[in-house]
């Protein structure tokens, strides 16, 4: 029998774990609010049970779809709560344009949606463009009497029929970075059950007050909140947050948990850094999700906070897939932890099983595992095989159970038949002493197919050749980005992926536009050169050698033609490192005054001194 096919948990509906809760918590702080009053669980209970019922009251009960469109804080966690306990919840990002909140709508086929009691007009041309009724949610004080929920026909309450659990309680969808979003149902003894996982697996208690600096309406989002309330903890809803305010908020409101998503910690751990004496805080562990967190960065949170940094792996359709472990124990360098509550294992493209340290796709089935998107045979066809729900991550696991990522299957940059993962580069780069943070993604090339870019965001100025030197030392050649652009911050989507396509974008808009001509001898005879071997018109001296059509083979014959026109050799190393007619002519330049300050002996000079 797998771990995870065991009975479930009599309580299998959100409203019942949230009813338990209520019960055994009456008069302990659930929603923290910054600046205002808190909110305990018994006025939670009636919250909940007043926009509960006044949704009823409009038709908007159990087996219609209510969509969510506020932006984050308490009032978008009451209203989470309140309608995945009556009804199917569907979230949404308010801050989408309108053409993406229309196309979710339809394909949602969303009855009603919350909006703010003065909603932003894309969300309001979005709903009426759909023909989805709009319901304005207002809590202006903690209590029933303070809820403001329009149309006027809502205030009179009707009897909230009981979700099963079997209903749909959320209704997600993807982020969509490999194509169109698809329509992920969560079953409500599912959430359940992950949500009672969750707080296993991270020994949280009642005494716990945790900082959700995730989106709530984020798969990640919801369920941690979910997990720290279920424990009859309570959580910090203080909306979208600066680095300076996170502060502020860990000194007056001492959180003891902190989970968010890898930029805001760079963002926390850069500013920490930065302040002597260093903030205060009452935190007894750090978490991460969403997307890797490099090892050097989980190092100096570590160091800087005093507390662990624990990291996860799960997905929008699986759930929770792998877990650290708590302290004392850890996982190695570069794990996300063991699975969890699934059975988990690595599949090659042809469907077989592969064993230890091998590397394939991370495929999962189990009770967190969903039934299948939504409206979608071809979606689905393409997502399970034999029963098994293909993640689309590529990665291995270790003889001891440690998972190890290596990234999305369709980040994986194949450089002429080289496979290269992202992560292991952004790691590299990560352990620069004056890079923040990291990001490789793929160009086109004309030779190689793809080629290899980063995108990286400095404290303090760096060269590309420098780091590309840096790089060098832990890095095969083949996976030294070939162009590292220097960024003011990595783009990222909603659920706080990379948006690796914006970057290869803003690349490619760089290519091609070194019209500045070369300067001096070297720089002419190396711009005639590369212009030669790789059959272009002209090149100028800030064009990159690989951008143009460059790969190993013409560096070659580029660095012979370099030998016989300006009688120096230099390894291949050196025009990797430095691929610019400019860089590459700096080097040269180098490299003739350190062998006119150190000649190297003749010949016949070696054979005297072995005499």
């Amino acid at each position: 029998m797998p771990p995870w096919a065991r009975p479930r948990h009599p309580l299998s509906t959100i409203s019942g774990l949230l009813a338990a809760s209520i019960r055994d918590h009456p008069d302990a702080v659930a929603v923290v609010t910054p600046g205002g009053p808190d909110l305990t669980y018994a006025a939670l209970g009636r919250m909940l049970d007043t926009i509960a019922g006044r949704l009823a009251a409009a038709g908007f009960g159990r087996g219609t779809r209510v969509g969510i469109a506020l932006p984050d804080g308490p009032e978008l966690a009451v209203a989470l709560l309140a309608v995945c306990s009556a009804a199917t919840c569907a979230p949404l990002n308010a801050d989408l344009d309108e053409a993406a909140l229309v196309r979710l709508l339809h394909s949602m086929r969303i009855d009603a949606l919350i909006v703010a009691k003065d909603p932003v007009s894309a969300v309001v041309r979005a709903a009426r463009h759909a023909g989805v009724t709009l319901i304005a949610l207002r809590c202006s004080t903690w209590d029933p009497d303070g809820v403001d929920l329009v149309p006027e026909s809502t205030r009179d309450s009707a009897a909230v029929e009981e979700p099963l659990a079997d209903d749909v309680g959320f209704l997600m969808h993807t982020s969509g970075t490999t194509g169109a979003p698809k329509i992920v149902p969560w079953k409500q003894w599912s959430v359940a059950e992950a949500v009672r996982n969750r707080i296993e697996l991270s020994g949280m208690d009642a005494s716990d007050r945790c900082l959700v600096a995730l989106p709530l309406h984020s798969s990640a989002g919801i369920r941690r909140m979910l997990s720290g309330l279920l424990t009859g903890g309570s959580i910090i809803c203080a909306g979208a947050l600066t680095t300076d305010a996170t502060i502020e908020l860990l000194e007056s409101l001492a959180p003891t948990q902190y989970f968010a998503p890898p930029a805001s910690h760079i963002a926390l751990l850069e500013a920490f850094e930065r302040r002597t004496p260093r903030p205060r805080h009452c935190l007894k562990a750090l978490w991460s999700g969403t997307t890797e967190l490099p090892d050097a960065i989980c190092a100096r949170l570590e160091r800087t906070f005093g507390v662990p940094i624990i990291v996860g792996y799960g997905t929008t359709e699986s759930g929770c897939v792998a877990h650290a472990p708590l302290p004392p124990a850890r996982a190695p360098a570069g794990s996300v932890g063991r699975a969890v509550n699934v059975e988990l294992g690595i599949m090659d493209d042809a469907g077989l099983f592969l064993g230890p340290e091998e590397t394939g796709e991370i495929v999962v089935r189990g009770p967190e595992v969903f039934d299948g998107y939504e409206n979608d045979d071809d979606a689905n066809r393409a997502a399970f095989r034999d029963g098994w729900f293909r993640t689309g991550d590529i990665g291995h696991i270790d003889r001891d159970g440690f998972v190890y990522l290596l990234g999305r299957q369709a980040d994986i940059i194949n450089r002429g038949g080289m496979k290269v993962a992202p992560s292991e580069v952004e790691s590299a780069l990560a352990r620069h002493p004056k890079v923040v943070e990291a990001a490789a993604f793929a160009i086109a090339h004309p030779t190689l197919g793809q080629d290899l870019a980063a995108a990286v965001v400095l404290r303090d100025q760096v060269s590309e050749s420098e780091l590309r030197r840096f790089l060098r030392a832990g890095l095969a050649t083949f996976k030294i980005p070939t162009r590292i652009v220097d960024v003011a911050q990595l783009p990222r989507g909603a659920s706080g992926k990379l948006a690796r396509s914006e970057l290869a974008a803003l690349v490619a808009a760089t290519i091609g536009r070194g019209n500045e001509p070369p300067v001096g001898r070297e720089e002419t005879e190396i711009a005639r050169i590369f212009a030669d071997v790789l059959k272009v018109p002209s090149v100028g001296r800030r064009d990159n050698f690989f951008d143009l059509g460059g790969d190993s083979l013409s560096a070659i014959n580029a660095l012979a033609a370099v030998d016989a026109a300006l009688g120096v050799s230099v390894r291949l190393e050196v025009l990797f490192d430095c691929p610019t007619v400019s860089e590459f002519a700096a080097a040269i330049s180098e490299r003739k005054r350190l062998s006119a300050a150190h000649p190297a002996p003749t010949a016949l000079g070696r054979i005297e001194r072995r005499r």
